[in-house]
């Protein structure tokens, strides 16, 4: 008999119980972020732009708050997207929860989009563990899952990481990171419908688990004076499995750029 699969709602039950407990020994630290992007319109597309994005980070013991500003954040650890809660955290290990949105897909946001509709916001209910296994290095995997079942589906993903402290105020770092998506999550972002089809032009396709991408990216961060951080790098993605072979990607290697500011307080 195969085993039956975990409830969505389970990691967020879980985070649910466990908030009202992380408000021990609580401590305050946060910023304010902007960052500018360029990249692909959307994963695997042939053009690329611009974008502009305010972010913050907020923790308060165990608990955090984030919308992508968590490069600015004090203490050197990895950024949990959305709502957080550590489970467990010390010089080598870390363990989480988190609920995060998901923004979904407009056909608007580009003409290689077109008939294809869009795909539904969402609330995705994560778990992540992190690993520091020698100075410098860590290796990270989380888990998400659509909360509500708007066909988001299930995403996991690893990371390898290492960073280079090249002075007392500027570190550099690089990563490579392999993502896997189930079934539900190739067809919503990936696949192509009978009536899609009909739409767009695009022929049928009807993806199943496997590897989505792998990513490689580095980062210089520089530490101006106790309140101002400043960081920018450039990435690069290389569609694979499933997703590689969807009529929606026009190109299988993007490459992309960001920079930004954060203040702290």
């Amino acid at each position: 008999m195969s085993p039956r699969p975990v409830p969505r709602w389970l990691p967020a039950l879980g985070l649910a119980f466990v908030l009202p407990q992380a408000a021990v020994a609580a401590d305050w630290s946060g910023a304010v972020t902007l960052v500018g992007l360029w990249g692909p319109e959307y994963q695997g597309a042939r053009d690329a732009g611009f974008s502009a994005r305010p972010g913050f980070f907020v923790r308060y013991g165990r608990i955090s708050l984030s919308s992508g500003g968590g490069f600015a954040a004090r203490r050197e650890d990895a950024e949990l997207r959305g709502l957080g809660i550590e489970l467990a955290h010390d010089d080598r290990f870390d363990l989480s929860l988190g609920l995060r949105t998901d923004g979904g897909r407009s056909e608007s946001d580009s003409p290689g989009l077109a008939g294809m509709g869009d795909v539904k916001r969402t609330l995705r209910a994560r778990i992540g563990a992190t690993w520091r296994f020698a100075p410098g290095w860590q290796v990270s995997g989380n888990w998400t899952v659509d909360a509500f079942n708007r066909g988001g589906g299930n995403l996991a993903d690893l990371k390898l990481q290492h960073d280079w402290q090249l002075t007392p105020q500027l570190s550099l770092s690089s990563s490579a990171a392999v993502s896997v998506a189930g079934d539900r999550y190739m067809q919503t972002w990936f696949g192509v419908t009978a009536e899609q089809s009909a739409r767009s032009g695009y022929a049928e396709y009807d993806p199943k688990l496997g590897l989505r991408d792998l990513s490689l990216a580095m980062s210089l961060k520089a530490e101006v004076g106790r309140h101002w951080v400043l960081i920018g790098g450039p990435g690069m993605t290389w569609m694979l499995g499933p997703a590689a072979k969807s009529p929606l990607v026009q190109r299988r290697l993007n490459w992309s750029a960001s920079a930004g500011v954060g203040y702290r307080f």
